[in-house]
């Protein structure tokens, strides 16, 4: 079990079961009992019940690894929302009792999976498969409204590093129910979800030294908003080395039946970028779907660089 830690927060009755519950190892906790409990245990099984089944008190759960993605903010909320079905006791063989117990923990937002065995004499292993928040998610005015998982589940918000995305007005309401455990109603967010997940999985890998997501734009999702070549259906906010943002356009949303832009091109075109411009640092904007003008679309401009953009320059006569 894991030791509990002697800070000034230890006190408390979420620290208490986040460093008793939490270390997460693999997601798989083990229960153990103590002293005679192992030897009712084995006559139970051996005499098919003629004596009274061991009972495992739930206080004693210790987890053996934290998952690199929890930070303490999210190991202290996940804490407080298992601990409520870890609080008392359940026979080794209490068959219906442990059915309860998964349950009750796959009804909690945070929990996709639950496996419950027996490890005789003297064990019940709990592996918990966790969901993975990857975007946070606000309303038009900045109010936190909750996170969500790669699938666009909802979860209880949590004050945690993460990407976002803002329901902006231009693209539809201002905001949406929070409802952890249900799939998101609002598209843009689901959209939002599916690119946090693939520049996780599949752009940043690309990227030396690739700059932190901040934000992804799904206000013109559907073109609802704008419609033309230069406003994407996704923008990409990444972080500056000095602090600022630049916006990128990033394209069609995961799902979209057109043709998109591959993501290795877009990670190709982040590279450039960064090597002529090393952190981002002077940089506004620019576009992540071109593979050979993507330095006319960066901003601010170089001196002298004409707006690809912009009106055509007006003809001269011939001879003139």
């Amino acid at each position: 079990m894991a030791t509990r830690e002697d800070t000034p927060e230890s006190g408390s009755a979420s620290t208490r079961w986040a460093v008793r519950i939490f270390v997460l190892a693999a997601f798989a906790a083990t229960v153990s009992l103590f002293g005679p409990r192992a030897a009712s245990v084995l006559a139970a099984r051996l005499h098919a019940g003629a004596s009274p089944a061991a009972v495992v008190d739930l206080d004693q759960v210790g987890f053996t690894a934290q998952p690199e993605w929890m930070d303490r903010a999210l190991l202290l909320a996940v804490a407080a929302s298992l601990s409520p079905h870890l609080r008392h006791e359940i026979g080794l063989l209490d068959d219906v009792a442990a059915r309860g117990l998964r349950d009750a923990l796959l009804a909690t937002p945070w929990v996709r999976g639950v496996a419950l065995d027996r490890a005789f004499p003297d064990r019940l292993r709990l592996g918990i498969e966790l969901r993975r928040p990857v975007l946070a998610v606000r309303s038009a005015d900045g109010e936190p409204i909750c996170l969500v998982d790669g699938e666009a589940m909802m979860l209880p918000w949590v004050d945690t590093p993460l990407p976002e995305t803002v329901l902006h007005r231009e693209g539809g309401a201002p905001t949406m129910a929070a409802q952890p455990g249900r799939v998101a109603p609002e598209a843009r967010v689901r959209a939002a979800a599916a690119i946090a997940v693939e520049w996780r999985d599949a752009v940043a890998p690309l990227v030396a030294g690739c700059p932190a997501l901040v934000e992804i734009d799904a206000t013109n999702l559907g073109e609802r908003w704008l419609r033309g070549p230069s406003y994407p259906e996704i923008r990409v906010k990444l972080r500056r080395a000095d602090g600022g943002t630049v916006s990128f356009a990033y394209g069609r949303p995961v799902d979209s039946p057109l043709p998109r832009v591959p993501v290795a091109t877009k990670a190709g075109v982040l590279t450039k970028v960064l090597e002529r411009h090393p952190g981002l640092v002077g940089l506004v904007a620019g576009d992540l779907r071109l593979a050979r003008r993507w330095a006319d679309y960066l901003q601010p401009r170089a001196a002298g660089l004409l707006d690809p953009l912009g009106p055509w320059s007006t003809l001269q006569p011939r001879g003139g």
